[in-house]
């Protein structure tokens, strides 16, 4: 089984790419993050008709969840269970596909850091902490997958100083990181990779590209039951480098 995570920035712009993308690549579930729309302006027909199954947590012009398989889907929850709101952000998808939990994550951005968007993440990532800690219960293979918006070490951007006061990469956002591997999840592009520097985000700004000013913001983390089972972790850095792309690139993981 392969499964992919991309922050696709708008799926509308991208429907073409993304599913020209996972035919090439033999992609069995890719979750996306910010598909931008809502439900009903998700493409599902678009994928239905060449043999996916799709679900979708969208909302309308931003955020926004899904995941398209070439397997049947069982969702299992549409937003983080402690997350108390009377109408959540369209951030958490997760589902069970043959014995696996997947989840589509979208963790908020957080900047500027002196606002109450950065005390909004926090809040989130507490509420994906509690919800990690109880999947772990379950005897079966879980990934937790998705845009995290957290650079978790040094050797995960192209320059710490840039970085070090953004709500990417302050401690207590590393700490809230390290703190659900603590329970019992591995970093699977750490753990296959070992110091290897990737990135799987470029900004559209400063030429960030071309001069590969990248951060690795985009992440597997898996229980014990597929770090068992992994064969392998990478960044398809490809699809950034093509016209009119995502500002972020897909990760696959293999089993």
């Amino acid at each position: 089984m392969k499964f992919a995570s991309w922050n696709i920035n708008s799926i509308n712009l991208r429907k073409e790419t993304v599913l020209n993308w996972i035919i090439e690549n033999s992609i069995d579930v890719l979750g996306l993050q910010e598909i931008k729309c809502e439900n009903e302006k998700f493409p599902t027909d678009f994928f239905h008709e060449k043999g996916y199954f799709t679900e979708v947590i969208g909302q309308k012009s931003y955020n926004g969840v899904a995941i398209i398989s070439k397997h049947p889907i069982k969702l299992n929850k549409s937003c983080l269970p402690s997350l108390k709101e009377e109408e959540p952000q369209a951030r958490y998808i997760e589902v069970e596909i043959n014995n696996f939990i997947y989840t589509s994550i979208y963790v908020p951005n957080g900047n500027p850091i002196d606002t109450n968007k950065f005390d909004y993440k926090k809040k989130w990532l507490d509420c994906l902490i509690k919800h990690s800690n109880d999947l772990l219960e379950f005897e079966k293979p879980v990934i937790l997958a998705g845009d995290f918006n957290v650079i978790p070490e040094t050797l995960d951007c192209w320059d710490e100083k840039v970085w070090e006061n953004d709500a990417l990469a302050v401690p207590i956002i590393r700490k809230q990181f390290r703190t659900i591997k603590h329970q019992g999840y591995f970093d699977a592009f750490r753990l296959l990779n070992g110091n290897k520097t990737e990135w799987s985000f470029w900004d559209y700004q400063n030429g960030s590209w071309n001069k590969d000013y990248g951060i690795r913001i985009d992440h597997f983390l898996i229980n014990s039951y597929a770090a068992d089972i992994i064969k392998n972790c990478t960044i398809d850095k490809r699809p950034r480098g093509k016209e009119k792309p995502s500002d972020h690139t897909p990760v696959v993981i293999e089993f």
